[in-house]
C-alpha cells in the first residue's frame, strides 16, 4: 500500500518543520529509511500472502471476489509460485535490513541506541505477522502490528535524525497507525468467516459483533481525540484544526456503511480516501509556514 509512504513523508515535514532536514547525508539516510521501510511492507505482505495461500484462508476470503481484487493475491491467480513468493520475501527483507542499516551509517551512527533498536526490531516483529509466531494469529497481535508498524513510519525517520522523539511526532504516529487500522479493522470483518476457519484470532473473530462495532467506534473517536491534541497541545496552531474536518465526516460515513448497513467494502474504500485526504490536511498544516509551529521556514539544529 502506497499508504505507508505517507508516514513517512510527514516525518520528514516534521522535521522540516524543526529545520533539520539539510542536503548531503542526512536527505540521503532519510531516502534509504524509506526504501528500508518500503522493503519490510513488501516483505511482511508478501509472507501474509504465503501463508494465507498454503492455509487456504486466502481462497476462503477472496471467493466470487471480482478479479480487480483478486489479481492483488499473485498466488491466487497463478501469477507467481509458492517457491517466488518466498525468494521474493526474503529478499525483500534483507534489502529492507540493510537500508535501515546503512541509513545509520550515513548519520555517522549517531543514531540514538534505543531508536536503532526499535528501527531494526520493528522489521523483525512485522515480517512474523503471519508466520514464524503468527502475530496475526493471537489476540491483539494483528491489531497492535499494524498500529506500531503505521507508527513507526512517522516515529523512526523523525528519530533517526533528530535523536529525540517530539510531541508532535508521536501523535502524527499514531494518527497514520489508527489510518492503518481503520483499513484493517474493516477488512477482518469481511474476513472473519475465513479467518476463523483457520485460527486466525483477530479482534473481529473473537468478539460478538456488536462489540466489535463496539471496538470501531472506539477506534474513530480515538482518531478525534489524537486530531484534537496535535492541534490543541503542540506547537501546530489550533486554527488549522479545520483541515482535520473532511476526514472526521468521511469516518462518520465509514461507521454508517460499515458497521449500520454492514457495506464492508464501501466503508473500507472511504477509508483509505479519508487517509488521502487526512495525509494531504497534516502536510498542508505542517508547509502552512505559520508561526504556530516554531518557525516552520527553519530553525538552526
Amino acid at each position: 500500500m502506497y499508504h505507508y509512504i505517507y508516514g513517512w513523508a510527514l516525518g520528514v515535514l516534521l522535521l522540516r518543520a524543526d529545520g533539520l532536514v539539510s542536503g548531503g547525508r542526512t536527505a540521503l539516510a532519510l531516502v534509504l529509511m524509506l526504501v528500508g521501510t518500503l522493503a519490510i511492507q513488501w516483505s511482511a505482505s508478501a509472507a501474509d500472502d504465503v501463508s494465507g495461500f498454503l492455509n487456504g484462508s486466502d481462497v476462503r476470503n477472496y471467493a466470487g471476489r471480482p478479479p480487480v481484487t483478486r489479481v492483488r493475491k499473485p498466488l491466487l491467480t497463478g501469477a507467481l509460485t509458492v517457491s517466488e513468493a518466498v525468494r521474493f520475501a526474503v529478499v525483500t527483507w534483507v534489502a529492507g535490513m540493510l537500508a535501515i542499516a546503512l541509513s545509520a551509517g550515513f548519520l555517522e551512527w549517531r543514531v540514538p541506541v534505543p531508536a536503532l533498536v526499535v528501527a531494526l526490531g520493528v522489521p523483525v516483529l512485522a515480517v512474523q505477522y503471519s508466520c514464524g509466531v503468527k502475530l496475526s494469529y493471537r489476540p491483539l497481535g494483528l491489531e497492535s502490528t499494524i498500529f506500531f508498524t503505521g507508527a513507526y513510519t512517522v516515529v523512526a525517520p523523525y528519530w533517526f535524525v533528530a535523536g529525540k522523539v517530539s510531541r508532535e511526532a508521536l501523535l502524527v504516529g499514531a494518527l497514520v497507525g489508527l489510518w492503518l487500522l481503520l483499513v484493517v479493522s474493516y477488512g477482518n470483518a469481511s474476513d472473519r468467516a475465513g479467518d476463523a476457519a483457520v485460527l486466525r484470532r483477530t479482534l473481529a473473530v473473537i468478539l460478538p459483533t456488536p462489540w466489535f462495532s463496539v471496538v470501531v467506534h472506539l477506534l474513530v473517536a480515538a482518531h478525534a481525540v489524537l486530531l484534537v491534541l496535535l492541534f490543541t497541545a503542540t506547537r501546530l496552531s489550533p486554527d488549522l484544526l479545520v483541515i482535520g474536518a473532511p476526514v472526521v465526516a468521511l469516518q462518520l460515513a465509514q461507521l454508517y456503511y460499515g458497521v449500520h448497513r454492514d457495506e464492508l467494502r464501501k466503508a473500507r474504500f472511504l477509508v483509505l480516501i479519508s487517509i488521502d485526504l487526512g495525509f494531504a490536511g497534516l502536510a498542508t498544516a505542517l508547509l502552512a509556514g505559520t508561526p504556530g509551529i516554531a518557525g516552520m521556514a527553519g530553525i538552526a539544529p
